[in-house]
């Protein structure tokens, strides 16, 4: 078992992580940037949109991304929630903004930064 100041170190390091995650994702989705957000998929992911729903390769997923938003062109992202989920990964949760509503967009992802993967995400009215 880790000594207490260890963990606290531990914890504080992960949400500073987790922050950096969160506020790159809401400015990527803002500006509804298929190619920066597909450049952290995992090799497959599973993806989920309005119409479309199924696990897709990393290029797959990235065209049906593009065009939800050349669909749905964004205006604005903000942060919901954001956590751990029961399996082990991380979640970030976004409200988008778009020029034909709004939806909750829900990222799940192993790591962080630059070693950030997404292995899930839903974009959902």
């Amino acid at each position: 078992m880790l000594p207490p100041i260890f963990t606290a170190v531990a914890l504080f390091v992960g949400s500073v992580f987790m922050q950096a995650d969160s506020d790159r994702m809401v400015k990527v989705f803002a500006a509804g940037d298929a190619d920066q957000i597909s450049g952290y998929f995992n090799p497959s992911i599973q993806l989920t949109t309005p119409g479309k729903e199924g696990v897709y390769s990393k290029s797959q997923a990235k065209m049906i991304l593009s065009d939800f938003f050349s669909t749905n062109a964004p205006s604005s992202a903000s942060l919901k929630s954001k956590g751990n989920s029961d399996n082990g990964a991380q979640f970030i949760q976004l409200n988008l903004v778009t020029a034909k509503g709004n939806f909750t967009v829900n990222i799940y992802y192993r790591g962080s930064g630059s070693k950030m993967l997404i292995h899930e995400l839903k974009i959902e009215k």
